[in-house]
């Protein structure tokens, strides 16, 4: 073979240390996905004593697996994703149906993500709220009408950017080269809803709850701010083990649907993120496991405990091909000072 076999994957050390990681630029990054999402809506009564077990419900959406492709290119990411028929031979926990759709924007300093996320019929994994013979036929409290969302966007700044990449923990197009660390501090605004056509309270759970027994679901406006930190454990250059963890207040505008009326407070309360992927990062080809938490807390002093909580079981293997350098439009946009903004 004549000349540098690495001609194709150019890196240009602008601010960050090339010892730590390595950019490919002027590739094309085509992945295949194949995740799990599991979407909670949890509430506990904090009112009275729960020696019956009625005082936690906790509404699952049965969303099955996802396959799709995640495309990468520069700064930016896109994924795009369905399932196959979805079934459940059990008939014990219905049927969800759901659509997501998620896209991110950053560098090595910062990265912005927004996602939007729906998810219609659930299934309250509380059984005590049953009778005995449903109970013993192995069935689940049933709500089809039941419809949650949750639309959320993001930005994280790594103080640490220039020995530390974020996005190579997740297979773009970033290399962590040497085990390092880094504090993040972020801001988020979020919308969440969670509406159904009756109480979403059982009526054998009807006196832990009080006045909100009757209560058809809630819709929250959220601002809020992070600090975490993040963690990659290198080994030859290649496998690696990549963490994350970020919690802050969050300012929430909520609304409660009482049937009766609607109750409106504004109420501070957290929210934030967590985690995890390991894998094989190598120059061409990437693979990798990954699992990601993010919730957000709707709780009231006294009164009850509400987590929206939306988890996500990954697995990613892709390739990076050479794209040449970018059309003469594309050069113009990386002269943007939004452009340079972002790392």
């Amino acid at each position: 073979m004549h000349g540098d076999s690495t001609k194709h994957f150019r890196i240009k050390p602008v601010n960050w240390d090339t010892v730590q990681y390595r950019k490919y630029n002027y590739v094309f990054i085509v992945g295949y996905f194949s995740q799990y999402r599991v979407f909670n809506n949890e509430i506990i009564s904090q009112m009275h004593k729960d020696t019956l077990g009625l005082g936690k419900q906790t509404y699952v959406a049965q969303s099955g697996v996802v396959n799709g492709l995640v495309f990468n290119y520069d700064k930016f990411q896109i994924a795009i994703g369905g399932r196959p028929k979805f079934k459940d031979t059990s008939s014990t926990k219905g049927r969800t149906q759901m659509f997501n759709i998620g896209v991110s924007f950053g560098d090595n300093r910062y990265v912005s993500e927004s996602y939007y996320r729906r998810f219609t019929g659930f299934y309250n994994s509380n059984r005590n709220v049953l009778d005995s013979l449903d109970h013993a036929k192995g069935k689940y409290y049933l709500e089809p009408n039941m419809r949650s969302s949750l639309f959320m966007t993001r930005i994280m700044y790594f103080t640490r950017y220039r020995g530390f990449s974020y996005k190579s923990g997740f297979g773009c197009n970033y290399r962590q080269l040497k085990s390092a660390f880094t504090w993040i501090y972020g801001a988020n605004y979020s919308t969440y809803t969670m509406l159904n056509d009756s109480s979403v309270i059982p009526d054998k759970a009807h006196f832990m709850f009080n006045e909100y027994s009757r209560m058809r679901g809630l819709r929250s406006y959220n601002l809020g701010v992070t600090i975490g930190a993040a963690g990659t454990l290198v080994l030859f250059k290649a496998w690696f083990i990549n963490g994350s963890f970020t919690f802050g207040p969050e300012q929430q505008w909520r609304d409660y649907d009482l049937i009766s009326g609607h109750r409106r407070i504004s109420y501070i309360s957290g929210s934030g993120t967590g985690r995890f992927s390991a894998g094989l990062n190598m120059k061409k080809f990437y693979m990798l496991v990954s699992i990601t938490n993010d919730y957000n807390l709707y709780n009231s002093s006294a009164i009850m405990k509400f987590k929206s909580e939306a988890i996500s079981h990954n697995f990613t293997f892709g390739w990076r091909f050479h794209s040449g350098e970018p059309p003469q439009f594309y050069k113009r946009f990386q002269q943007t000072k939004f452009y340079k903004l972002f790392g």
